[in-house]
Parts: structure tokens; C-alpha cells; sequence
């Protein structure tokens, strides 16, 4: 039996691709019946969706210092658009709407995210009245929404309501929820912000989707995407509607071959994705792959990590062995 959601995801802040890679890349993921397409739209090297009520999301956050190239750091990166040579994009509404289509057509539906409340360096410089600490001080990891300001909750708000307005009614909505230290936000802040974003989106019809520290926070309500594989058990065992992208089987940006790896990421081989044990409970919605885009800076380099292990994914929990 193939899982409900059967998804990729693709980091577009870090490294952007423009509306005709995607297009490709969701040819690619249709020949395999793969159906979501999770786009991580914000972080902090870069916004990347056209915002009406708030322009210098776009017009400042999704541009920065174009750098030599090199190893990847982004708190190397200078956001703005006034340097002499620059690096970034976005897709305006139009442009994601034509997406929003195109996957519809090939039975891909598109996955926002928009990353709440950390991960925000390229929206905070952008408005620096939003944050905890003001740029340039909030880089260094500290990039986190003033969650306690009312300007931040009405900020949110707005960007979801239009988001909510591009996208199909019971598109899933990712709100993010990870990676915020609790010396900055305590563990309660950010479960009743991520909290009332998760009941926002909800009550629209969008269902909501976080991060699996989100969960562990203590919010409830939403569908969970577990990515540490070291928390499956204590996460499934909260009985929420959950995807699975372990990082232990499914980051996809992680190198395919032994030899190539630094040490801090594992190697996921062909072999290491056919392993996986899917837990057999009632509430696993199904799987995704993901691909964080660091080390994955042009269209090449995205369907040689993407491909062949999409493949061997999709042969070995959906299509069955005999391929398509």
C-alpha cells in the first residue's frame, strides 16, 4: 500500500532556483509518483516569495553579497540589494500560481513554508523591528522573531493570509518551529506562538505542518515532520498525523558515496534509503526526502542529489521493485 504523502522538499533560500528547474524537477517527480513538493521559502540567507503587504521581503531579503566561491557558511552572507554584485531571486505571485498549476496538472500539490520563528536573519534585516536582537547581532544563530512583540504576531498573520490566498484551500501550510535556543526563547514562548499559527492556518482550512521540535514543545494540532532520527519513538508515540524524513535515511543533500563526506554529515548510500523500516501506525502519513541546499548550488548538482536515490525511494515503497 503507497503512503498518502510521498514528497520531496527543496531548499529554495539557501540556493535559488528559478520557476523552470522546478518545473523539470517536478517533471522528474512525477514520472516516480511522487506527490508533494515542500518548498522551504524563507531562511536566513534569503526570502523567497513575492510579499504585497510587506515588499522589503523581496525588494532587500532575497538578495545578499555575492561571495567567492567556497565552503558554505550563510553567516558569511551580507543580505541586501545594494551591493555591486549580488546573488538571490524569488518567485513573484504569478510565478508561484503558474507552480501552484503546473504540479497540479502532474498530481503534485505544492507545500509552502514559511519558517516561524527562527531562521529569520533575511526577514529581520529587512524589518528590524521584528526582532529579539537587531541585525547584525541577531546572525550568528540568534536570527529569532521578538515572538512576545504584537508587530511580529500581526506580521505573521499577514504573510500566512497571503499565502493563504495563493494557495488552494487544504493546502498543507508549514510553519517551521525548529532550531530556536531556548536561552533566547524559552520553550513555552515558542509553543504558544507556534501554537497560535498552528490554530491560524487551521481554522482557515489549511492544514498545518511543523517541524518535530514544534511537537516536542508541546503544540498540538498540526502534522508533524519528523526529521531527527534519534526522536522517532518519542515523537510517533504522540499520536499525531506525522511524516517521516529522517535524517539518518532521507537528506538528500547528504553525500552518496563513501569518502566524500564531511565529518559532521552521514552518507546516505542507494542502500541506506532501501533500508528503512516504515513503522507500520495508523497516523504516518507517509515519507519525504529532503534537500537542503548548502552544498547545492545550481540545477546540476540538485538532480545528481536528488536522483538516483529518488528512484530507489520510490521503487522501494511505492512502485515496487519493477519500477514504474
Amino acid at each position: 500500500m503507497q503512503p498518502a504523502w510521498r514528497g520531496l522538499h527543496v531548499d529554495v533560500s539557501r540556493h535559488f532556483f528559478e520557476p523552470a528547474v522546478l518545473r523539470q524537477f517536478m517533471d522528474e517527480m512525477a514520472a516516480l509518483r511522487f506527490n508533494r513538493l515542500h518548498l522551504h521559502l524563507t531562511d536566513g540567507p534569503g526570502w523567497r516569495l513575492e510579499s504585497l503587504r510587506y515588499p522589503r521581503l523581496t525588494s532587500v531579503g532575497a538578495w545578499r553579497k555575492k561571495l567567492p566561491e567556497g565552503d558554505w557558511n550563510w553567516r558569511d552572507h551580507e543580505i541586501g540589494s545594494h551591493f555591486t554584485t549580488c546573488y538571490g531571486g524569488y518567485y513573484t505571485q504569478e510565478e508561484m500560481r503558474g507552480l501552484i498549476a503546473y504540479g497540479a496538472a502532474r498530481g503534485i500539490m505544492l507545500v509552502p513554508e514559511v519558517d516561524l520563528p527562527g531562521h529569520a536573519y533575511a526577514a529581520l534585516v529587512a524589518y528590524p523591528e521584528l526582532a529579539l536582537e537587531p541585525p547584525p547581532g541577531c546572525k550568528l544563530g540568534r536570527d529569532v522573531l521578538a515572538v512576545e512583540n504584537p508587530r511580529v504576531r500581526r506580521f505573521a498573520r499577514e504573510v500566512l493570509d497571503e499565502i493563504m490566498e495563493l494557495f488552494p484551500p487544504g493546502t498543507p501550510i508549514h510553519l517551521g518551529g525548529d532550531e530556536v535556543d531556548t536561552q533566547l526563547l524559552t520553550r513555552e514562548q515558542q509553543r504558544v506562538f507556534m501554537q497560535e499559527m498552528v490554530d491560524y492556518v487551521s481554522s482557515r482550512g489549511y492544514p498545518a505542518i511543523t517541524w518535530d521540535e514544534a511537537a516536542e514543545n508541546g503544540v498540538r494540532g498540526q502534522w508533524v515532520m519528523l526529521w531527527r532520527a534519534e526522536k522517532m519513538e518519542e515523537i510517533l508515540a504522540l499520536g499525531l498525523p506525522t511524516i517521516l524524513c529522517p535524517n539518518s535515511h532521507f537528506y538528500f543533500d547528504y553525500p552518496q558515496r563513501v569518502g566524500v563526506a564531511p565529518a559532521w554529515q552521514r552518507v546516505i548510500t542507494p542502500e541506506t534509503v532501501r533500508s528503512f523500516r516504515l513503522p507500520q501506525a495508523a497516523h504516518v502519513l507517509g515519507l519525504q526526502a529532503n534537500l537542503w541546499s548548502e552544498d547545492i548550488k545550481t540545477p546540476a548538482r540538485l538532480f545528481e542529489m536528488a536522483f538516483p536515490r529518488a528512484r530507489v525511494m520510490a521503487e522501494t515503497f511505492w512502485l515496487g521493485a519493477q519500477g514504474r
